[in-house]
Order: C-alpha cells, then structure tokens, then sequence
C-alpha cells in the first residue's frame, strides 16, 4: 500500500490569501465601476437581521452539499456518518475556493471520504456523481427559471455583454457535462484514456514500461469500483432522486441570499426575478479560472444586475453578497481544514494515487 499524497497547510493558506487578494480586488473594481462614495453606510442599512437570515441560508445549503454526500457514499455502499460527509463538503468547499477552476476540492472529497473506509473508486465515484447533480440541478434551474419568470410577467433582459458572457458559460458547461456523462455511462474511457496518454512520446521517455504498467493498473481497478458504484446509484432510483432534490435545495439556498439581500436593502425587484439572475451569475462563475472565481464573481454581479440596481446599492450587494457566501465558506471550511491538517497530518501525499485494497 502506498503513502497518499496530503495537502500541505503551507500552501493552501498561500493560495487562500492569493484567493482573498483577487477578491479584494474585484470589490475594488465594483467600487471603482459603481462610484459608491458610501459603503460604510451602505453595508450598515443592510441590518443585522438581513445577515442573519442570509449566513442562515448558507449554512442550510452547506447541511444540504453534506447530505447529498452521504446519500450517494452510501448508495455506493459506503457507510459515511452524516456529520462526516458535511464536514468533508465543508473541508472540500473551502479547497475549491481557493484554487482555480474549484479543482481542488474533489480530490481532498475522495481522499476523506476513502479514509472513511469507502475505496478509492467508490470515492471517486461518490464525488463524481454529486458533482454531476450539482451542475444538472445548476442547470436545470437556470433553464426553467426564466420560463416561470416571463409566465409570471417577472421576466428580464440581459445586456449585449451579459448575453456574450451567458453564451461561453453554457459552452463551457455543455462540455464539462458531456465528459461527466461519459464517465458515468461507459467509465472504461477513463482506462482509454490513461492508456493512450501513457503511450505518448513525452510518458515513454519520462517513465519505465513498469511505472506505466502500475499506473493503468491503478487505473483500471479504480474505473472497475467507478462502475460498480455507477451501477448501484443507477439501480438505486431513490437514492438518485435524493441527491437530485438535495442538490435543487441546495441551490435554492444559494440563490436565496441575494434575495434576501436585496429585500433587505429594498429592492423593487421581484424575487424571481432575482433568482434567475443569479443563477446565471453562478453559471458564469463556474467556468472562472481565478480561485473561488475571486474577481469574476464580482464583476459578474455588477455585469448582469446594474441593468437593474442603482449604483448606491449594486456595490453594496456584490460585497454583501460576496461575503456571506464566499468568505464565510472560508472561514468555516478553514477551520475545519486546519483542525484536520494539525490533528491528522496527511503527510504530503495526493488521495487519488493511494492504492488501497479496502473496499
């Protein structure tokens, strides 16, 4: 059995800081764009009971990303606590916000979820399929959204630059659930695709014939786990249906803090209409390369609702906003990020390369 590869504290709380540096930048070009002369007064008109109720909706979405975790590790046949799979998306969403395209917080999901004696392929594949709800229950939402909101008379426009934005988001994403769809109908491609690159020019010249050998060896045992987990959570329709429901509640969550919000700081926006902007400026954000889409967050809100807010109370909400959504995640999931490295280190070693032969 091999040493995993851990996460060095050192260097996630480099990339945090990287992270909270392009944010404050993206707050000062919202500051810069909205000629807010006022935060101070403005943050202080938000009250106290407004972000409340909104860090209220966050930690329900964070209890709803935990229990979709547990429904689909045990679907897979794993037997992970609910307090345990919360705090893995808690750990896991706070290495997603501080490193770019949210990459790392998958690998830090599998890694624990594997110590909680799940095998590296039924990990990578719990992790996988809450991923994939959580960009269809994404879609999903920003589909119908503003269907329901035109039917109702709440419909809006997006701007010329909103629309271009909007169209490379859903590339991006088209994508991105073509390769998920792929891996989760035939995980085979996964070893194809291992074996392929291992035969490249540059692999043969860097690694012996038995390093490659051992690689796709890995591979191949993870992909046959992959697809017995696949199997299960297909044959297991409640447990697909539950992750679904938790996923649309958990974006429901989301987009209910910028309602919230702006009810709070007496916006004449209608709710819905709110929540379909929003879901697209999530859309958006998914596909920003920066940590925590740190700056494009920010810009995105100003982009897609100064067509509808003042500049007194846009700079206002894109920070209010931005805070209790992204910085309470790091502070949150920080802790238990810190707490996990200081009690239990990891030793340097990446979850995903550890061979293990428990299931």
């Amino acid at each position: 059995m091999e040493e995993t590869k851990g996460y060095n504290l050192k260097k996630v709380i480099l990339w945090g800081l990287f992270s909270l540096g392009l944010s404050g930048l993206g707050i000062a070009l919202v500051l810069r764009i909205t000629k807010n002369q006022d935060i101070v007064g403005g943050l202080l008109a938000v009250g106290l009971k407004t972000l409340a109720v909104s860090c209220g909706l966050v930690v329900l979405s964070w209890l709803a990303d935990g229990c979709r975790m547990a429904v689909l590790a045990r679907g897979m046949g794993g037997k992970v606590p609910f307090l345990a799979a919360i705090k893995i998306s808690m750990m896991g969403a706070f290495m997603a916000a501080v490193t770019p395209f949210d990459t790392g917080g998958e690998p830090l999901k599998v890694y624990f979820l594997h110590k909680h004696g799940m095998s590296i392929g039924q990990s990578t594949a719990t992790v996988t399929m809450a991923a994939m709800f959580h960009s269809a229950a994404r879609f999903l939402l920003w589909a119908l959204l503003p269907w329901v909101a035109l039917l109702t008379g709440d419909s809006w426009e997006p701007t010329a630059v909103g629309k271009a934005t909007m169209a490379v988001g859903l590339a991006f994403y088209v994508f991105y659930m073509v390769l998920f769809i792929a891996a989760t109908v035939r995980p085979e491609f996964l070893v194809s695709v291992t074996d392929r690159v291992c035969r490249t020019g540059l692999l043969r010249r860097l690694l012996t014939a038995e390093r490659m050998e051992r690689i796709s060896d890995k591979v191949r045992a993870a992909a046959h786990d992959f697809r017995e987990g696949v199997i299960r959570i297909r044959s297991d329709g409640s447990a697909a249906v539950l992750a679904l429901l938790l996923s649309i509640a958990y974006w429901l969550t989301m987009t209910a803090v910028p309602v919230c919000i702006l009810k709070g700081m007496g916006s004449g926006l209608s709710p819905l209409q709110i929540l379909s902007i929003s879901m697209t400026v999530y859309l958006v954000m998914a596909y920003t390369p920066t940590p925590g889409a740190s700056g494009g967050a920010e810009v995105g809100t100003v982009v897609f609702f100064s067509p509808f807010l003042p500049s007194a109370i846009l700079g206002t909400f894109a920070i209010v906003w931005r805070v209790v959504t992204y910085y309470l995640t790091l502070l949150i999931g920080g802790a238990f990020v810190a707490v996990e490295a200081l009690l239990l280190p990891l030793q340097s070693q990446s979850p995903v390369s550890k061979q293990t032969d428990g299931r």
